[in-house]
């Protein structure tokens, strides 16, 4: 068989697989007026398959972007289980952090994302270390947030390029 019949032949047998549905604890919602929502396929070292992550706001988007592309990370959870912790005024609230990523080592962090004027108006850095404190430790091993002023325009815009590029494969040689 020539080269051209292989190809033909390899195209006429190549299947579609959905990659595997989000693992996130809640949907994302859909509907703003205020920010980006979707969703990406990635494959990453934790995955069989490549699989669906959802994100809720641009700043997310550019975090993912540049996460993927880390040699170093094995798993990236979005949305992950809300943690219950206790207020500074003594209530129970419950918080969802927007990523917890694992990193190829082992090592668990949990990622909030945040506008850097939302943080300083609303005082999230002390909201933050209560949640932090709280946090079960099986959960995660540290909390980092990331505001917009850590995230580079042009790099998650180059990250985003580079996955458009590589993105995983969604057909398989049927069998």
């Amino acid at each position: 068989m020539d080269d051209r019949a292989f190809r033909n032949h390899m195209n006429q047998t190549l299947i579609y697989r959905a990659p595997e549905p989000s693992r996130a604890s809640r949907d994302v919602v859909r509907r703003s007026k205020a920010s980006l929502r979707g969703s990406m396929i990635a494959k990453l070292p934790a995955y069989e398959r490549p699989r669906v992550i959802q994100f809720e706001s641009m700043l997310e988007y550019r975090f993912l972007c540049l996460t993927l592309l880390r040699p170093d990370i094995h798993d990236i959870l979005e949305q992950p289980p809300a943690i219950l912790y206790r207020r500074a005024d003594g209530n129970t609230a419950r918080h969802v952090f927007d990523f917890l990523i694992t990193l190829t080592n082992g090592e668990r962090i949990a990622v909030a994302i945040k506008p850097a004027g939302r943080v300083i108006r609303r005082d999230f850095i002390t909201e933050l270390r209560h949640i932090a404190a709280d946090m079960p430790k099986h959960f995660a091993h540290r909390v980092i947030l990331v505001t917009d002023e850590q995230l580079d325009r042009r790099a998650a815009a180059e990250a985003a390029r580079r996955i458009m590029w590589n993105r995983p494969a969604l057909t398989e040689v049927a069998a």
